[in-house]
C-alpha cells in the first residue's frame, strides 16, 4: 500500500521553491520502493551526468547575460580656455617735469658781487700801495674820513663834524679807536694798521684777478712773522713783480684799501655820533704822539652792544658814501679785515692792541652781513640804531 503524503493548506504557506521540494519528497520515496530501471535511451546514467552538462529539466544554461555595451569614451579635447583678455599696455609714463615750487621774492644776497678788473691795463711800476707809502696811506685815511662824515643824516653829521683823525706812528702798533682828549673827540689809526691792510689788499685782489690763496698767505706770514714793538714784516716774495705791478691788479687793490679803511674809521666814527664817549659833539686838537700813545694804552674794554651797535651804524655808513662814487664801495673790505684778525686767532701767539679792544671777529662778522642785506634790500636805508642819549 502505497503513502501518501498528503499536504494540506499549509503548502499554500510555503515558499514555492520549499512547496516544490516538498512535493518531489512523495516521488523520490516510491522511486526509492520500486527497482530502478535503465535510462531512457539517449540519457546517461542517473548520476553520470557529462561534466558540464545538466539534468534534463536544466540542460539549458542560463542565458548569460550580455554584458553592457560599452560605449566608447570619446576622449574629446578639454576645450582650451581662451587666454584672458590682457588689459591695454599702461600708458607710457613721461617724467615729470619737476618744477620748483615758486619761490618768495627773496632780498638781494648780503654778499655783493666783486666787480671784475678791465681786461688789460698797462703795468704799474710804482704805486703807493706796493710800494708802503705810510704818508700817501695816511692821506688816504683822512680823505676817507672826510667822505664818510659827508655821506652821514645831519643830525649825525652836526656830532662829529670836523672831528680829527690822529695817526699813531708807534712801532709795531696795529689799533684804531675813538677816544676823548680834554674833553674833546678825536680818532686815531695806527701806520701798523693802515700797512697791514695795504698789504691785505695788494693778495686780495691778486686772488680775485689771478686765482690763487694769497690772502691767507699773507696773514700766515704776519701771524708768524710780527713781533712785539717790532716794525711790520714785509712779505717781498709773495707775489711775483709781473702780479705786483699787473694794472687790473692795481686798479682792484686801490678799491678795497679804500673800503678796508672805510670800515674801521666808519666803525669808531660810529662810537661818536651814537653818543658812546662823554664826549661826543665837540671836536679837538690833534695830540702829540705821546697822548694819543696814553690814550690807546687806556681805551676801555669794550662794550658788546655798543660794539655790535657801530658796527651795524659803521657798515651803513660805507655803503652811503660808496653809493657816491663812481666806484662803489662795498662790505667786501670790512669782511677781508675781519678775516684778517680771525686768521690770527688760529692757534698764533699773538694779540694786537685792535683785538683787546674789540670784539671778537666771529662776532662782528654777521653783524656786518646783515647790516649791509638790510641796507640793500631797504633801497638803501641802514637798520635803525638807537642814539645813547638822544
Amino acid at each position: 500500500m502505497t503513502t501518501r503524503w498528503r499536504v494540506p493548506c499549509a503548502l499554500s504557506l510555503l515558499s514555492p521553491a520549499a512547496a516544490l521540494l516538498l512535493a518531489w519528497l512523495p516521488l523520490a520515496c516510491q522511486s526509492s520502493s520500486q527497482p530502478r530501471s535503465a535510462p531512457a535511451p539517449g540519457y546517461p546514467a542517473q548520476g553520470q551526468y557529462p561534466p558540464g552538462q545538466y539534468p534534463p529539466q536544466y540542460s539549458q544554461p542560463y542565458p548569460q547575460q550580455q554584458p553592457y555595451p560599452q560605449q566608447p569614451h570619446l576622449q574629446q579635447p578639454h576645450p582650451q580656455q581662451q587666454p584672458y583678455p590682457q588689459q591695454p599696455q599702461p600708458y607710457p609714463q613721461q617724467p615729470y617735469p619737476q618744477q620748483p615750487y615758486p619761490q618768495q621774492p627773496q632780498p638781494p644776497p648780503v654778499q655783493p658781487s666783486v666787480p671784475q678788473p678791465a681786461p688789460a691795463l698797462p703795468s704799474v711800476t710804482s704805486d703807493p700801495i706796493n710800494d708802503v707809502n705810510l704818508v700817501w696811506l695816511r692821506q688816504q685815511a683822512q680823505t676817507i674820513l672826510a667822505e664818510l662824515v659827508a655821506a652821514l643824516p645831519a643830525d649825525s653829521r652836526a656830532r662829529v663834524q670836523g672831528i680829527p683823525l690822529a695817526v699813531d706812528d708807534t712801532v709795531g702798533e696795529v689799533n684804531a679807536f675813538a677816544a676823548c682828549s680834554s674833553g674833546r673827540s678825536l680818532m686815531a689809526i695806527t701806520d701798523g694798521l693802515l700797512e697791514i691792510m695795504a698789504g691785505l689788499a695788494s693778495a686780495a685782489a691778486s686772488d680775485e684777478v689771478f686765482g690763487g690763496n694769497k690772502t691767507d698767505e699773507y696773514i700766515r706770514f704776519i701771524a708768524t712773522n710780527l713781533q712785539p714793538k717790532q716794525a711790520i714784516p714785509r712779505s717781498s716774495g709773495l707775489l711775483s713783480p709781473s702780479v705786483l705791478t699787473d694794472g687790473r691788479k692795481v686798479q682792484r687793490q686801490h678799491v678795497l684799501f679804500q673800503e678796508e679803511v672805510a670800515f674801521v674809521l666808519g666803525h669808531e666814527l660810529a662810537h661818536h655820533y651814537l653818543g658812546h664817549l662823554p664826549c661826543t659833539g665837540q671836536p679837538g686838537l690833534l695830540g702829540s704822539g705821546d697822548l694819543l700813545r696814553t690814550l690807546s694804552n687806556n681805551v676801555p674794554l669794550f662794550n658788546q652792544p655798543n660794539e655790535s651797535a657801530a658796527d651795524l651804524a659803521g657798515t651803513s655808513n660805507v655803503l652811503d658814501a660808496g653809493a657816491r662814487r663812481s666806484t662803489r664801495w662795498t662790505e667786501h673790505g670790512g669782511l677781508l679785515t675781519m678775516r684778517f684778525f680771525q686768521g690770527l686767532e688760529g692757534g698764533f701767539n699773538l694779540l694786537l692792541a685792535f683785538q683787546h679792544s674789540h670784539p671778537s671777529p666771529r662776532v662782528r662778522i654777521p653783524l656786518i652781513q646783515q647790516s649791509a642785506n638790510y641796507w640793500r634790500s631797504s633801497g638803501g636805508r641802514g637798520i635803525p640804531v638807537p642814539r645813547i642819549g638822544g
